[in-house]
């Protein structure tokens, strides 16, 4: 048992998640213990089995630390209890796609908005407005790459900094965010810290911009994460009313 056990380990500290399941289902079937309960929990698929698999946990062992802390993280304030959370909604609601991709074309907007400032504030356009007047189409098609290029990094470089300094600042939220109220976690429903912000938003939107595979890879995923959520932890919950949400499909 115990060498399965820390076999399951291995696979989660190596971010092997088919491995882990594979090898807890069969920890689970042969011998059920709290131990394995646990370490199912963090290789479930989507919240609502992360947490049928802590309840479990904590049947067998009342007194399991792990399992406790995690499950009240997910509860909603003042309800921390396991019996409790058997009645009420265990979990945040995840936002719908629509929405999600909504608030990020107005982010989008903003930060472009941003870029153009700056590059004007840097004189970034006038080689192009110079070689826009010579008749020399190779200096005009090279100012224009020359252009283009900085407004990729800049663009880049402000989505980066906009985005971690308000979902660092504001609990996981930027602008388009608190307009649709939608709010980014951690899995286990924790804030997201400085570092997680930094990952998700500056290498990890890089990522995912790869042909937009990262974010529509969302569509595809049982948490409905994008790369970039896949690779800092996180996902995207509704903050709306149930009345006023769209559905999960949306």
């Amino acid at each position: 048992m115990a060498d399965k056990l820390a076999a399951i380990q291995r696979a989660l500290d190596e971010f092997r998640m088919d491995e882990a399941r594979a090898l807890a289902a069969e920890e689970l079937a042969e011998k059920p213990s709290a131990a394995a309960y646990y370490l199912a929990s963090l290789a479930a698929r989507n919240h609502g089995q992360r947490v049928e698999y802590l309840q479990k946990a904590l049947e067998l062992d009342p007194e399991h630390a792990r399992a406790n802390e995690e499950l009240r993280d997910m509860q909603p304030p003042g309800d921390t209890s396991p019996a409790q959370a058997e009645t009420k909604e265990p979990t945040p609601r995840l936002a719908g796609l629509t929405r999600r991709f909504t608030a990020l074309l107005l982010d989008a907007a903003i930060v472009s908005a941003m870029t153009m400032l700056v590059l004007l504030a840097n004189d970034s356009f006038a080689p192009l407005q110079a070689a826009m007047y010579s008749a020399d189409e190779e200096i005009t098609a090279a100012a224009f790459r020359h252009f283009q290029q900085a407004t990729i990094l800049h663009n880049l470089v402000i989505s980066a900094l906009y985005q971690t300094a308000f979902m660092t600042i504001l609990n996981g939220q930027t602008p388009g965010k608190v307009l649709f109220k939608l709010r980014v976690v951690k899995q286990n429903g924790k804030r997201i810290g400085f570092l997680d912000a930094l990952l998700r938003n500056g290498f990890g939107y890089t990522v995912s911009q790869l042909f937009l595979l990262g974010f529509i890879w969302a569509w595809l995923d049982d948490d409905q994460q994008a790369w970039h959520d896949k690779m800092a932890g996180t996902i995207v919950i509704d903050l709306a009313p149930a009345d006023d949400a769209e559905s999960p499909a949306d």
